[in-house]
Formats: structure tokens, C-alpha cells, sequence
């Protein structure tokens, strides 16, 4: 069952481990710098933390605790979309698009922006907006 932890609430760790208290086993990270804290208090023993991306102004580095996840064994996984075989893409595309068809998938994309505004959504993106 799905659960929404608000990262603005007070205690979003201790939150998330009200719903996982053995951790989480894989987190898919789009802003590293901003929650690898928080990303390596709720990853489980052996969990997989998934960063494909970081805010652009912190776009060539970023900064991620080291003992917590040595201690927990966590890898750490840096994607790239172009580092992925087509066929996988196509694949993912396929799976992603039959999900949303049965119902077992939505994606609720907040504000909509015309494409002649799309450098707008992207600064809101790097606000802090996010694009959900």
C-alpha cells in the first residue's frame, strides 16, 4: 500500500519508518543533495539509493553522509539516461504506459506548462517547486 510522507513535516525519517521500520530497500533520488540525510536514515541493511539527478545549482556535486551508509551496507547507484540501453527504454516506456492504462499507475503533474514555457517550469523545478 502506498503511504506520502511530507518532507516538510517535522520528522519525515521517523514518518517514513513508522510505515518501514526496517528501512527502505530502494529509494529513487532526483534531488540527492537536498535528501541524501534523509535518504540514508530511512535506507534499510543492503538498500539501493537510485540518484538520477541533483538541483541545478548543485548540478557537478554534491555532498552525502558516509558512515550511516557503509554501516547499512547501502549502494549507491548514479543513472544516467543516456547510459541506458535503448531497447531498455522502450521497454520501460511500454511497461510505464501499460501501468497507467490498468489504473495501477498515476501521475498527478501539477502545474501544466505550455511548451513555449518550458524554461519556466524548469525554474520552478530548481525553486524548490518540484513538478508534482
Amino acid at each position: 500500500m502506498p503511504h506520502a510522507v511530507a518532507l516538510g513535516s517535522a520528522d519525515p525519517a521517523a514518518a517514513i519508518r513508522t510505515y518501514t521500520p526496517e528501512g527502505v530497500d530502494r529509494v529513487i533520488e532526483v534531488a540527492l543533495l537536498d535528501t541524501a540525510d534523509l535518504d540514508t536514515a530511512v535506507a534499510a541493511t543492503d538498500a539501493v539509493i537510485a540518484a538520477c539527478a541533483n538541483h541545478a545549482d548543485h548540478a557537478d556535486r554534491t555532498e552525502i553522509p558516509f558512515w550511516p551508509p557503509l554501516f547499512n551496507n547501502v549502494t549507491l547507484r548514479l543513472l544516467g539516461s543516456d547510459g541506458f540501453p535503448t531497447e531498455a527504454g522502450r521497454q520501460a516506456a511500454r511497461a510505464l504506459t501499460a501501468a497507467a492504462t490498468e489504473g495501477a499507475l498515476t501521475v498527478d503533474v501539477g502545474d501544466r506548462h505550455p511548451l513555449e514555457n518550458i524554461a519556466k517550469a524548469h525554474d520552478r523545478v530548481d525553486a524548490g517547486a518540484g513538478c508534482w
